[in-house]
């Protein structure tokens, strides 16, 4: 009977891991999200996009956190579970049901990093057009000013420079 309740303690902290790891994918959701709408602006935040990120990023820890500590407990108890299934059906179906719903919100995350991808792609992209034609612009400009003031001595090849 004590073996029993422990297995029954350890499938307990099995199941509050998921509930945690289940808030948690909510809360990545939610900045992911965020992170797609900073893309779909017409002007991109970097920093508000960096923000999310580093914000996100003590989120998956925890999330990695728990999922090693919910297979040490797995790895413990699976081979007692195995032996009377019937005595544990209950918390069994209460964490595949939880599972299931972590999956599919680990799919949903994983589908908008992908979008969330190529949409930056796409911005860094523009960026560095950005980039480049202000450097061409620029050194145009500066050519410009250079010959109209003078400066530039091997523009002109009919003049006599020791004049």
């Amino acid at each position: 009977m004590r073996a029993e309740t422990e297995i029954l303690n350890y499938l307990e902290m099995m199941k509050d891991s998921l509930v945690k790891k289940d808030t948690i994918l909510d809360a990545v959701i939610v900045l992911t999200k965020k992170q797609e709408a900073i893309l779909n602006s017409e002007s991109f935040d970097a920093e508000a996009f960096e923000d999310a990120i580093d914000r996100k990023s003590p989120l998956i820890d925890e999330i990695n956190r728990l999922d090693e500590g919910f297979n040490l407990i797995y790895n413990r108890v699976i081979e007692k579970v195995k032996e009377s299934p019937h005595l544990y059906r209950e918390k069994i179906e209460n964490m595949q049901s939880l599972i299931k719903l972590l999956v599919d919100k680990g799919v949903e995350i994983e589908n908008r990093e992908g979008r969330n991808k190529i949409k930056f792609e796409t911005v860094a992209a523009r960026g560095k057009d950005k980039i480049r034609k202000y450097n061409l612009s620029s050194s145009a400009v500066t050519k410009y000013y250079s010959n109209m003031s003078g400066n530039n001595k091997g523009g002109n090849y009919f003049l006599d420079s020791k004049k």
